[in-house]
């Protein structure tokens, strides 16, 4: 099989040196790239059989040209064959840390991603190997094949065919002669050997655990099918497993919980905050409380045991810094701990979760009504009665009603966003939790906002709201101390419309 590789020619974002990967930016050729591209196809053969074009607007109009010279070949508008996503430097210049991860990539991490929601290297190189494997098995010997794409996907292809030549200048072609396909195969081979190196990395991570048979399996499972996740990388999922295994997790003392609800909470430092909040948990019914004191250095492991004689509390402690994928493993241990065949009420030490008449009916009585073993809640980000930037010591009473969007999300289905992060900081972050599980022993904490089957996500029924007081303002607040609290709070919520997380 012939083939010739064409990259498409010099664009508009091309000339303003901004990295176009999406369709929607609608790059198309300058006057210099429609000549440069005309001057090509002058070299073309006699006869093409197939033209194998990218998705975006500066490739289709490429092909345009080469059709109107070759109108009898069958062209072909090939996904697979789309620009490299750089993640969050989409339509941005090239930048260092770009330049850093190329590097990564050369030297062999494969997993590694571009603007953190980029592809990675494994991404790109399965992508194109699916479609050089198609390409050979849907055309004959002797055909020739036109492959209209862009510069790094070219040189990619090339690669992965063993073809050594310099990167295609935009606008040119390279005719290869009789392209020996024995190559691709040998690197879908090591593509299937990178693939199993790291799902048996983690398999022998997770042999090791002290853990119930049910989320051993499930733990397995995920990594088998989940080795690629973008929202879950390699080094995520090995601080998840260290959360779920440290020893440094210690139980402090120990409370006789009786057959309700157990609510699980690691805090920090909020002592502003700590009287009203589980004041709030009581009145709705909880009797069990899990708090994880995690480093605090205030006094607020003093004012939640002024309760101990009100409520059955065990208190654990853990004295590490604090990290977002180690703490969903750490929850996931006190799950193991207290064992399958409990309810759970997982929420932070920032958090009020609240129902319809949450006020005048028990946390209990709701779940009876509800029938339901998962609860979804829709987050809330209260803030002050100020500018965002301004004072910080006025009452903490309000939320953004009606400003949430919900997108679907593989493997997630749902994803809700909104809310003052995205509508005044940018912040595109995940506005859900499932906080109320009946737990089985099956379901992985994988994060805060997801478990894992990713079919309890689609289960659980969303009914109610988080009312979340730690609003994050940007620059204002360092790593260590992210959070602020006002010792006014207000949880007057009388105009939270609880008919609109379902509809």
């Amino acid at each position: 099989m012939n083939i010739i590789f064409m990259r498409h020619g010099e664009a508009t974002d091309n000339v303003k040196e901004l990295i176009s990967d999406r369709e929607i930016y609608w790059s198309v050729l300058t006057e210099k790239g429609k000549e440069t591209v005309l001057d090509s196809i002058k070299l073309l053969p006699k006869t093409i059989d197939k033209i194998y074009v990218s998705p975006f607007p500066r490739t289709i109009e490429t092909a345009h040209f080469v059709y109107e010279k070759h109108p009898e070949a069958e062209v072909i508008i090939e996904q697979r064959l789309h620009e490299i996503n750089n993640g969050k430097y989409s339509h941005q210049r090239n930048n260092e840390d770009l330049d850093n991860t190329r590097l990564k990539q050369i030297a062999g991490d494969y997993f590694v991603r571009f603007g953190e929601y980029g592809e990675n290297k494994y991404d790109i190189e399965t992508r194109l190997c699916e479609f050089l494997k198609d390409v050979y098995k849907n055309n004959f010997k002797n055909n020739t094949v036109m492959i209209v794409s862009h510069g790094s996907v070219t040189s990619y292809m090339k690669r992965i065919l063993n073809i050594k030549t310099p990167h295609i200048k935009a606008g040119k072609i390279e005719e290869f002669d009789n392209v020996d396909f024995n190559s691709l195969f040998k690197y879908i081979k090591t593509l299937k050997n990178i693939k199993s190196k790291i799902i048996k990395e983690r398999i022998d991570k997770i042999n090791v655990l002290n853990i119930n048979d049910k989320l051993k399996r499930n733990l397995i499972k995920f990594s088998k099918t989940e080795f690629n996740n973008i929202e879950i990388s390699n080094d995520y999922f090995s601080k998840f497993l260290e959360g779920l295994n440290t020893k440094n997790l210690i139980q402090k003392t120990s409370s006789n919980f009786d057959n309700s609800i157990i609510l699980i909470c690691f805090y920090h430092n909020f002592e502003n905050f700590a009287k009203k909040w589980i004041e709030h948990y009581i009145n709705i019914g909880i009797k069990n409380f899990v708090l994880v004191d995690n480093n605090s250095e205030d006094n607020s492991t003093k004012i939640l045991k002024e309760y101990q004689n009100k409520v059955n509390i065990s208190f654990w402690q853990i004295n590490e810094k604090y990290n977002y994928q180690k703490m969903c493993g750490l929850k996931q241990q006190i799950l193991e701990h207290y064992g399958v065949g409990h309810q759970y009420l997982i929420v932070d030490d920032s958090e009020l979760f609240i129902y319809e008449n949450y006020e005048h009916i028990s946390l209990e009585n709701f779940l009876k009504k509800e029938k339901q073993k998962f609860i979804k809640s829709l987050v809330l980000e209260v803030y002050p009665d100020k500018q965002l930037y301004e004072s910080q010591t006025e009452n903490f009473k309000f939320v953004d009603k009606g400003t949430y969007k919900v997108t679907t999300s593989v493997p997630y289905k749902q994803c809700f966003y909104g809310g003052p992060s995205f509508r005044i900081l940018n912040i595109n972050k995940s506005m859900q939790k499932i906080p109320f599980i009946s737990y089985t022993g099956n379901e992985v904490l994988i994060n805060n906002h997801y478990y894992y089957p990713w079919n309890v996500n689609e289960k659980s029924k969303t009914s109610s709201y988080i009312l979340d007081y730690k609003f994050l303002i940007r620059n204002n607040l360092s790593e260590n101390n992210m959070s602020f609290y006002d010792k006014n709070i207000s949880i007057s919520i009388s105009d939270i419309d609880f008919k609109y997380i379902n509809d």
